[in-house]
């Protein structure tokens, strides 16, 4: 059985990394932003909660505060997130997209927007909501698993 497993995870894999390369002639405006995965993570993690601190970041993300602020400090310096101070905790402050942060969402949406229509669209909408809940049960054990 765990050896089923094993076959299946290698070929998703395997999968995720072709598609990967095959859409990289798509993707080559959002890789000249040069972030690293992580960065790219966290940006768009960013982008989907407004008035996120870097206490919730981390705590997202299960990695420490201290990490959190390396990246953070980076993004900044490329201008893609600017700190703004919480105005009912002066040692607080919220992130929020800096002008080339949204011009990387905004990218990302275009690109999404082409995969779909030259791809994603050929394939039965049944089949990415299945893709889809399947994610999202995985992405709900793994969490329960994390606060055991």
């Amino acid at each position: 059985m765990k050896s089923d497993y094993l076959r299946v995870v290698k070929q998703l894999n395997e999968a995720i990394d072709e598609f990967a390369v095959l859409t990289s002639k798509e993707s080559v405006k959002v890789d000249e932003f040069n972030l690293t995965w992580q960065q790219e993570l966290i940006l768009s993690h960013i982008a989907k909660h407004e008035n996120i601190t870097a206490h919730e970041i981390a705590k997202s993300f299960d990695i420490s505060k201290s990490a959190v602020s390396q990246v953070l400090t980076k993004l900044q310096q490329k201008k893609m997130i600017t700190k703004l101070v919480n105005p009912s905790n002066k040692r607080e402050s919220f992130i929020k997209l800096d002008e080339n942060g949204q011009k990387f969402i905004k990218l990302i949406e275009e690109l999404d927007v082409k995969l779909i229509e030259n791809y994603y669209s050929k394939i039965d909408i049944s089949e990415f909501i299945q893709m889809t809940e399947t994610m999202k049960k995985l992405n709900k054990l793994i969490k329960s698993k994390k606060t055991e």
